[in-house]
């Protein structure tokens, strides 16, 4: 199967693109170049190949989740601009008013 310069005319005119005509040219030969790999590719026997989910038989290590419980708030509080309650106080930026 190849892809003619008039197919590629049809193609870039549904993507809406308008490519030069030294383009084309180029664009052809490259479409059909991938088109012969992947006719070769098909051409493979792959019936004994189990497919394949990562290049790396390994397994992700991970440390024990450990519970802590620890009242940071004092440190929190300490570096924010203004808290209270155990709140941090931030500009109001939204009107409720209107929404903006």
């Amino acid at each position: 199967m190849t892809i003619s310069k008039n197919d590629l005319h049809k193609i870039a005119r549904l993507a809406y693109l308008e490519p030069e005509t030294e383009e084309m040219e180029k664009l052809a030969l490259e479409v059909n170049a991938i088109i012969d790999f992947v006719q070769q590719l098909q051409g493979l026997d792959t019936a004994e190949v189990h497919p394949l989910f990562h290049p790396l038989n390994l397994k992700q290590r991970l440390r024990d989740d450990e519970i802590t419980e620890q009242n940071c708030i004092d440190e929190l509080a300490s570096i924010a601009p203004q808290f209270e309650n155990d709140l941090y106080l931030v500009p109001k930026f939204v009107d409720v008013d209107t929404g903006q």
